[in-house]
């Protein structure tokens, strides 16, 4: 269990030098300078484009029962979850992030757990909504495979789950290995910036479509879009694409329903 304990830490150190930031990096509001309200609001405009998609697609979940937020941090996404929801839950790995996540919490109907254990702290079947982004992204691929598992376990029957990960990275040809490079200079300078420490503090893990199909068993994928997650400019403004990127890492968002 080392690598959770070493993300663990990680985060803890985020968590306290920077919260926010190390969530949405930018670096114009790097040193505490978020606005908390323009932070949270980033997640209900995250959540909403979500909400209108799936009700697209014909898979709006069922908002009578209880919604998860894996990889909640302060609770951008939860608490508009709650909004939404009955009831629901957040999630993560830093006690630090839960600790801000509850002075933050606005509905009596929402709670917040710590866990840096591979099996999540939940019941079979509890939720009848599972949402994660760019969370998995930044776990090693083991413990994202068992994850993705662990997602069909708590999901209701005919609850649905939408999750973002890193597919790939994309490189037209060979002069374009300095474009991989930039991406992870980029991605370790956000770490740096958020941490004041060297860079290797955090890595991007990508997720294949195959991976993640063999992990998600005999749940139904209805939805694949791929999207802006990885974008020096994402900063909470989630966008779907029309096609992948050229080139870079990129982004696919899932949607699963478990079979009754």
């Amino acid at each position: 269990m080392t690598l959770l304990n070493n993300l663990k830490n990680a985060w803890e150190d985020l968590a306290e030098r920077d919260a926010l930031n190390a969530i949405l990096t930018d670096d114009s509001k790097a040193g505490g300078k978020w606005d908390v309200a323009e932070f949270m609001a980033t997640g209900d405009a995250e959540i909403a484009t979500v909400m209108s998609h799936l009700a697209t697609i014909g898979h709006a979940p069922d908002f009578t029962g209880a919604a998860l937020d894996f990889g909640c941090g302060v609770g951008r996404l939860t608490q508009a979850l709650a909004r939404r929801f009955a009831s629901c839950v957040g999630v993560d790995i830093s006690q630090q992030m839960i600790r801000q996540a509850e002075s933050l919490n606005q509905y009596p109907h929402c709670r917040y757990v710590a866990s840096s254990a591979a099996r999540l702290p939940f019941d079979d079947s509890s939720f009848s909504f599972i949402y994660s982004n760019i969370v998995l992204q930044h776990v090693p691929r083991r413990f994202a495979k068992n994850y993705l598992r662990e997602f069909v376990r708590v999901l209701a029957p005919a609850g649905v789950l939408v999750f973002g990960v890193q597919d790939s990275f994309a490189v037209p040809d060979l002069s374009s290995r300095m474009v991989r490079i930039r991406h992870i200079l980029h991605l370790r300078s956000r770490v740096r910036v958020a941490l004041k420490r060297g860079p290797g503090d955090m890595k991007m893990h990508c997720l294949p479509e195959p991976i993640v199909r063999r992990a998600l068993g005999s749940s139904k994928v209805v939805d694949i879009q791929f999207t802006n997650t990885a974008a020096r400019d994402f900063n909470g403004k989630l966008v779907y694409l029309e096609q992948a990127p050229a080139s870079g890492y990129i982004g696919k968002q899932y949607c699963v329903v478990k079979e009754q």
